[in-house]
């Protein structure tokens, strides 16, 4: 269990990450595992001049509500979510689901759902969109889920969330000034990573957990907590190669563990067919397929399969991956490669899927610039300063 004495420092780390300004209208998202956390942000919103509306459900509760619908009624938009999605100034959400093996045998209703939802998350994370903050959690559910003790979960989230902010941000910084001139990364890895991805033109972002005129001008208005990635919409009609990804999460429901994923793309796309994995290979085609469907009815392609980001991950806390994307991404010497939704950040692709496989954390990133250069910015999962 988080210990509660953090709530304050957590909160305002929360609440500074997206800048909260006087009669700012934040919709706060959580568990009702996590009521005394969610009214601590909540105060911390009114302190600021916000106007907080706090909503919290348990896991028994949507277990029953998906048990209770039919596919046809998922499909519908709520009139209510999209209204307060419409209203709000910021989204906050707080790892809402304490265990997620509530949601196994109800997949065709949560596709639906996600379907159904999509004007919804348009509006959040479409262009205008509303500044928005993700936070992990940890529970039992959760570690469980994992296969890792409580306190490893903890360490991973709440440690990787209470950081030197300021160290960070000079370490994306930094990343960011050695790619700014790149056309082409190129990474490998000792495990069968081995891709490249077009950069040129577009722009680099640093998930460093702290707000900034800057930031928002560029239309960089969401975060994550953990924070620690530079990341970037690659160019969606290029790029070609092999990502490892040793362990990862179902991205529909987040509670089966895929192992040794392997995912080949192509001119930007991902080609299913050649895509493995060792536990979990039905699952992660059958996400695909989900995901695609659901794009080519409202979008007329399939955009799930278009390349997304490349992130670099730069958090001193994190150093394991447990399939918990959240805070696997964020780790010290892996890139993360993810595909489908990208328009919220300078891409171009918008989709029900926005899903990051994260290699080992012992690659090269080697980049290729606009004059001719090569540059090695990361060695064997080490940063080249």
């Amino acid at each position: 269990m988080v210990d509660p004495e953090i709530f304050p420092a957590l909160a305002a780390s929360v609440i500074g990450s997206v800048n909260v300004r006087d009669g700012d209208a934040v919709f706060i998202a959580g568990g009702a595992h996590q009521q005394a956390f969610l009214e601590e942000i909540g105060v911390e919103v009114a302190r600021r001049g916000g106007e907080p509306f706090i909503t919290a459900v348990s896991d028994r509760y949507m277990r029953r509500m998906l048990e209770a619908v039919s596919v046809e009624t998922c499909l519908r938009t709520p009139k209510i979510g999209l209204a307060a999605a419409q209203a709000m100034d910021v989204y906050v959400v707080i790892e809402p689901t304490g265990d997620p093996s509530y949601k196994k045998g109800l997949e065709d209703k949560i596709k639906a759902r996600s379907e159904g939802r999509q004007p919804i998350t348009d509006t959040i994370y479409g262009r205008p969109g509303k500044r928005w903050v993700y936070m992990g959690w940890a529970t039992e559910g959760m570690a469980k889920t994992y296969g890792v003790p409580l306190p490893v979960l903890e360490k991973l989230v709440i440690g990787g969330s209470l950081i030197d902010y300021g160290q960070l941000r000079a370490d994306c910084a930094h990343v960011i000034r050695m790619l700014a001139d790149a056309k082409r990364v190129h990474v490998t890895d000792p495990h069968g990573t081995d891709f490249y991805v077009d950069i040129e033109g577009r722009t680099l972002l640093a998930d460093d957990g702290m707000w900034s005129p800057e930031k928002e001008a560029s239309g960089d208005w969401g975060a994550n907590l953990p924070a620690g990635e530079v990341f970037v919409a690659p160019v969606e009609t290029a790029g070609e190669g092999t990502v490892v990804c040793p362990l990862t999460v179902d991205d529909l429901t987040r509670s089966t563990i895929l192992r040794d994923v392997r995912l080949f793309f192509k001119d930007g796309t991902l080609v299913p067919d050649r895509c493995t994995a060792g536990d979990g290979q039905d699952i992660l085609r059958d996400n695909f397929r989900k995901f695609a469907e659901i794009d080519m009815d409202r979008h007329g392609a399939a955009n799930a399969l278009k390349i997304a980001e490349l992130g670099i991950g730069l958090n001193p806390a994190i150093d394991r991956a447990i399939g918990y994307i959240l805070t696997d991404e964020k780790i010290g010497g892996s890139v993360h490669v993810a595909f489908g939704r990208s328009d919220g950040y300078g891409g171009k692709v918008s989709s029900a899927m926005h899903w990051d496989f994260v290699t080992a954390p012992d690659i090269t990133l080697e980049a290729e610039y606009t004059d001719g250069r090569r540059m090695q910015l990361i060695k064997n999962g080490r940063l080249v300063k």
